[in-house]
């Protein structure tokens, strides 16, 4: 088991490397979304000092796809862990042309049963990052049923969507004003929203972040293959706290009793919120009244 970190910076993989973490997630240059990035020179040097997945997550043009294989091509001759994948041409791409290098399922909201997680791993997948929608007990019973090793998001914020059209730079065009190049807060009722948006479109994420510490123990004792740590906007004082507790419980998961086991949790939900996403809640969707009786006929 290992932490992974996906870092708000490239220039921040020594600093979490130095706190414990030798397991990154970064971006290919132009390629991936929702990810720091950089180019394949760079990966190639980083591959050298840190243990690396690289996410080619974008979907990917006709125009694109020559490229996209050779480039897959010069990372298979690189020491990285494996490539995270959404658009199943780079499956394709891969097994056509027998390039050697390890592939992670990673289509965000789509990988939440071990059926699916079964099929690929027959497919060559060797890893699937679950999605942020299913709870502990279906995480586990994923472990359980399949195969395939496991990835689990257990701090960040959330993503809820991408898009690649520019929704922000068309609403700011709407109003008469320029997009600045930042993060957006929105605010909903009660609910705060991160909008942002790069060349490649626009992503929408949930305001606060998702505190994985109560089911890190039930995720540790189960022998979860990575647990991600997405630290991508989140101040840099906050990660490092969430770092060093979730690193103390990995080392001392046996001697933690019930008792530092609460207040461990009550330490993480003062700094970071109580906020477990939907580790102990089901996603359900209800039919509108009426809807069922109109599906009947």
């Amino acid at each position: 088991m290992k932490y992974v970190v996906i870092p708000n910076q490239i220039e921040e993989l020594n600093f979490y490397n130095e706190k414990g973490i030798d397991t990154f997630i970064i971006g290919l240059e132009h390629y991936s979304i929702n990810y720091p990035t950089a180019s394949l020179e760079r990966i190639q040097e980083l591959s050298q000092k840190y243990t690396l997945f690289v996410s080619v997550n974008k979907n990917i043009f006709n125009s694109e796809l020559e490229d996209v294989k050779k480039q897959l091509i010069e990372l298979s001759k690189l020491p990285i862990q494996g490539i995270l994948f959404y658009d199943l041409g780079i499956l394709n791409i891969v097994q056509e042309n027998k390039i050697p290098i390890d592939l992670v399922w990673h289509q965000t909201h789509m990988v939440t049963n071990y059926n699916s997680c079964n099929y690929y791993y027959e497919k060559g997948v060797k890893t699937a990052f679950l999605a942020n929608e299913i709870t502990l007990e279906e995480i586990l019973e994923i472990k359980e049923k399949s195969k395939i090793k496991c990835m689990v998001e257990v701090f960040g914020y959330p993503i809820m969507s991408h898009s690649r059209r520019k929704l922000l730079t068309n609403y700011m065009k709407s109003i008469g004003k320029e997009k600045e190049n930042r993060t957006y807060l929105l605010k909903e009722h009660d609910n705060t929203y991160r909008l942002k948006e790069t060349e490649d479109g626009a992503s929408i994420l949930l305001g606060k972040l998702m505190n994985g510490t109560k089911p890190l123990f039930a995720l540790i004792q189960n022998q979860i293959d990575y647990l991600v740590l997405d630290m991508q906007e989140v101040d840099r004082e906050i990660g490092e706290q969430v770092i060093d507790t979730y690193l103390y419980l990995f080392k001392n998961i046996d001697k933690i009793d019930s008792q530092e086991q609460e207040k461990l949790i009550h330490k993480m939900n003062s700094i970071i919120g109580d906020y477990t996403n939907f580790f102990y809640q089901k996603t359900i969707y209800k039919v509108k009244k009426g809807e069922s009786e109109k599906n009947e006929k």
